[in-house]
């Protein structure tokens, strides 16, 4: 029944973007990039950037009281957001040039980027552990293949899908997880949906999600985060919109 109302939702609001100036909706969308980038990098809980400090950062402040890589952070995942909705306006496909690209960008002068990793990782805490590094190649050709070929499912479940492998096969030494995430909103975005951000407020049902995907491959809880964002957002976006 959700899945229906975000329908709704989506063609409500494609029929309110015919009839506004273009920089409505992008002021709309550039107040919600630095949201995202700020939940992007908070949720893990190893930058302790404010959102306050989040809207007034604009480039790297050697004077600031953040530190560079706090910075960083989170200038990298402006761009990288910036980035998938660059390339979703092309449709580019998934692939794992696509995939390194984004994770290049998010890494960007904190450590080599774009490489899968040659050493193995233990998770701490998880249930899971990734494979041995030297089935991510192997794992991550699987992956693609899957979702070129045998994946069956609507874009919200393919935007769950597509997040919960990059977390099970983590094929990166870091980034992983905002790699993923950017994924998942670029599945979104492709379909017409507007993207979504993970925040604290679902983070403990989020790492449940993760968790059950690893276990039993199932991706139905990431699901219900991700439709119960989408019509909070739809809902936001069309009101601002109808002010």
């Amino acid at each position: 029944m959700q899945k229906e109302i975000l329908l709704v939702e989506k063609n409500h609001l494609k029929e309110i973007l015919k009839d506004i100036k273009d920089d409505k909706y992008d002021k709309i969308d550039e107040h919600f990039k630095i949201k995202y980038a700020y939940d992007a990098v908070h949720i893990e809980g190893t930058n302790s950037i404010t959102l306050e400090e989040a809207f007034t950062l604009k480039t790297i402040d050697k004077e600031h009281k953040l530190s560079e890589l706090e910075q960083k952070e989170l200038l990298n995942h402006v761009k990288a957001y910036q980035y998938i909705n660059q390339q979703a306006k092309k449709k580019a496909s998934i692939t794992e040039e696509f995939i390194k690209d984004i994770h290049q960008i998010v890494l960007e002068g904190i450590m080599d980027g774009g490489l899968y990793r040659q050493v193995n990782v233990g998770l701490k805490g998880s249930l899971h552990q990734p494979p041995d590094y030297v089935k991510v190649y192997d794992r991550m050709k699987k992956f693609i293949n899957f979702l070129d070929f045998e994946f069956e499912g609507d874009a919200i479940k393919k935007a769950a899908f597509v997040h919960l492998s990059i977390a099970k096969i983590h094929p990166f030494l870091d980034g992983n997880g905002r790699v993923g995430r950017l994924l998942m909103n670029y599945c979104l975005i492709l379909d017409g949906y507007l993207p979504i951000s993970i925040n604290e407020d679902v983070k403990e049902k989020y790492f449940k999600a993760l968790d059950q995907f690893k276990l039993e491959k199932k991706t139905t809880l990431l699901e219900e985060i991700i439709t119960k964002l989408l019509l909070i957002r739809f809902n936001e976006v069309i009101l601002k919109l109808s002010e």
